[in-house]
């Protein structure tokens, strides 16, 4: 592929400037464009160094609104960033709807430079692989528009260029040492290239190859694919406007081959108060010893609590959390998404909680929120909250591949039970602010929450991440199974 590539094109001085400033003033309006429809934008830059992405960079800048766009030159991750997994910190630099996010280098070092210097183990490349087209396939999916260019040079081209800048005072600076050995390794490192882009080109985000040894020809041909790009989104924008989505028939009842999860929890399991003290004080004092193991070994643990309102998640998590140190557990509370976070992928708000390795974090609520709430309430589309499983599976897998311990809760009460504690709470000065108008309207709506947590449970509930379904009608019982629950799988993993 590389090694075929055509790199004798080029462009005169004359035809160059006859074809970069309609270009430029093409992007501009795009840009404006894509920012009244509230599409991101999202270019990686990679490719040979000294290839001209710094000046395709520069280019863009001079004619863009700079009020509409970020660049991220991308260095090795800090040791901040190394205590999460490798794509949360682009995650966190991901442009918001409507503006642009230019990578200068991207996550693809992760299987380009890392992978010649050995920072990575060869067989854990086809799994980032997957990772990394999922990421983008996600936020395809969720309306983004991904322009992927490698910019080539031929090998010497590629030392001519080093040695010219490393002579250069004003621009020696910016040749890294990784620079060179490109150049020393250069066969190896087109080879890594090949497979990369062979094994990440995909239809939500296709590489384009530009032919670099010629400044001015790639830049014509980085700008026309540029162009190209926000142009066929716009006007997929238009079609997806003009075209109205069939909504789904509210689902009220499960289909006839759907397993009931609910249904099969015995609700009438109790503890004593007596055992209840017994075991909860055990299962609290095993969790602080292995709090302390968690810290040395670096593993990090994500609990996430899910169920009805009135469930009891609340009290599970104040026993969960009573004995820890709280300098390494956080509760991280979800409710809707703020203005800035909605003009994000949905995600995006939990990639930034997560704990670091050490640590232990605790969502009240959390992603499901897509399939559950959003789902019922309207708030994601049918094609949204559909494809959602799938990239919460995905989500997750890559957390336990990244070391995280991740446990799932489904706090379950019956109806009558969650009335009864409404009431309760009408009832006391002490718990009133916990019920709300919208508690009261979700239990209207009882039926259609049973079907989407039954569907929920069966579409992500996997063996990597599996739920556990907590009894909760006596609160005792339910908060040491989730204590035992929380200690066993800590214990198993560690």
């Amino acid at each position: 592929m590389l090694e075929t590539l055509d790199l004798s094109h080029c462009l005169s001085k004359e035809a160059y400037q006859q074809q970069v400033e309609g270009l430029m003033l093409d992007l501009a309006n795009l840009q404006r464009q894509c920012w009244q429809a509230s599409i991101p934008v999202i270019v990686v830059l990679e490719g040979w160094a000294a290839s001209g992405k710094g000046d395709y960079v520069r280019s863009l800048v001079e004619y863009m609104d700079p009020r509409g766009f970020i660049v991220h030159p991308v260095w090795p991750p800090t040791e901040q960033e190394q205590q999460f997994p490798f794509l949360r910190r682009f995650w966190l630099r991901l442009p918001p709807q409507g503006k642009v996010g230019i990578f200068y280098h991207s996550w693809y070092t992760r299987v380009l430079e890392d992978r010649l210097f050995d920072r990575i183990d060869p067989a854990q490349v086809p799994q980032t692989i997957q990772q990394i087209n999922a990421f983008e396939r996600q936020l395809h999916d969720d309306g983004a528009v991904i322009i992927k260019l490698w910019m080539h040079v031929s090998k010497e081209k590629l030392r001519k260029r080093l040695k010219k800048a490393a002579k250069d005072e004003l621009h020696a600076w910016r040749i890294r040492p990784e620079d060179w050995q490109q150049a020393k390794h250069y066969n190896q490192y087109r080879q890594l290239a090949e497979e990369m882009l062979i094994y990440s080109s995909t239809g939500a985000a296709p590489w384009t190859l530009v032919e670099a040894d010629c400044r001015r020809w790639a830049s014509i041909k980085s700008l026309t694919t540029l162009t190209a790009a926000l142009r066929s989104r716009l006007e997929r924008a238009q079609l997806q406007q003009a075209t109205t989505e069939p909504q789904l028939p509210a689902q009220t009842k499960l289909a006839p081959m759907e397993p009931d999860w609910l249904s099969k929890v015995d609700l009438t399991q109790k503890l004593s108060e007596v055992d209840y003290h017994r075991r909860l004080g055990e299962a609290q004092i095993d969790l602080l010893k292995l709090q302390r193991q968690l810290d040395r070994d670096r593993r990090p643990v994500l609990i996430l609590f899910e169920g009805w309102d009135a469930a009891g998640k609340g009290g599970a998590i104040k026993r969960l959390t009573s004995q820890l140190d709280p300098r390494s557990f956080a509760v991280h509370p979800f409710s809707a998404p703020n203005t800035e976070e909605q003009q994000q992928h949905y995600l995006w708000r939990f990639w930034r909680r997560l704990p670091a390795r050490g640590a232990i974090g605790i969502f009240d609520r959390s992603w499901y929120g897509r399939v559950l709430v959003e789902r019922i309430e309207g708030f994601a589309s049918d094609r949204e909250w559909q494809r959602a499983y799938g990239e919460i599976n995905e989500f997750e897998a890559q957390l336990v591949t990244a070391d995280y311990i991740l446990v799932k809760f489904w706090l379950h009460i019956s109806a009558d039970e969650q009335l009864q504690r409404f009431e309760e709470r009408k009832d006391s000065p002490f718990k009133q602010y916990k019920l709300t108008d919208e508690d009261w309207r979700n239990r209207e709506q009882w039926p259609l929450y049973e079907v989407a947590v039954n569907q929920m449970l069966q579409r992500t509930s996997t063996a990597i991440a599996p739920w556990t379904i907590v009894a909760g009608n006596d609160k005792r019982f339910a908060r040491v199974q989730v204590l035992e629950t929380v200690t066993q799988a800590i214990a198993a993993a560690l």
